[in-house]
């Protein structure tokens, strides 16, 4: 008696179901991949907004009580710039930010916080009339630390937070990262920041 040569329909269906499951398996690792590149772009642009601040409070000694204003920062994080109707904004009805005014440090403080704030809304990069250039609902804040320690002029942590996609860790609370816009709902686990502690010396002092 000859044998029957050839799949049976089992057989096909068992191919089948194991080439679903492999590819279901494909398009999850892909879309893991692009979550995590998502996140990785948006710390990226994060950490640039973070260190533009950082320079402009480093070459601001003359004006560093217009940045330690109660208009421009604040201990506990209520003062933020970026996006949100929450958001303190300078400029003006058109857009433009305010003139710095020589002389006259909170004008100038106002006027690089503005564009700042500008930034963190992505208006460096546009596609049509929508600016992409920076996080989703990315905000910044100037958070000092009172008194200045180590004998400095200044003593401040500059902030950027925004919005991830995958739920983490939250940052603790009482952090600057946890400070900053923390009337801010993110989402459970969603709350992404970055800080650096901003320390202007006293160069008179030992002199």
């Amino acid at each position: 008696m000859k044998r029957q040569a050839g799949f049976t329909l089992i057989e096909i269906l068992v191919t089948i179901v194991v080439l679903a499951l492999g590819l279901l398996g494909v398009i999850g690792m892909q879309a893991r991949a692009s979550a995590t590149e998502f996140e990785s772009y948006q710390r990226g642009q994060a950490l640039a907004l973070l260190r533009d601040m950082q320079s402009r409070l480093l070459s601001s000694r003359g004006v560093l009580p217009g940045y330690l204003d109660n208009s421009v920062s604040a201990g506990d994080g209520s003062v933020y710039f970026g996006n949100g109707a929450g958001a303190t904004d300078f400029a003006d009805g058109a857009g433009k930010c305010p003139a710095a005014l020589a002389g006259d440090p909170l004008s100038i403080a106002k006027h690089q916080v503005c564009t700042w704030g500008q930034e963190l809304l992505g208006s460096s990069v546009k596609e049509g009339a929508n600016s992409i250039g920076a996080m989703v609902g990315a905000r910044g804040c100037l958070v000092p630390v009172v008194p200045p320690q180590q004998n400095a002029l200044a003593d401040v942590y500059v902030v950027v937070v925004w919005q991830g996609i995958e739920a983490r860790a939250e940052p603790p609370a009482a952090s600057a990262i946890g400070r900053c816009a923390s009337a801010v709902d993110y989402g459970p686990g969603l709350r992404r920041g970055v800080s650096v502690r901003v320390m202007v010396p006293d160069l008179q002092k030992g002199a």
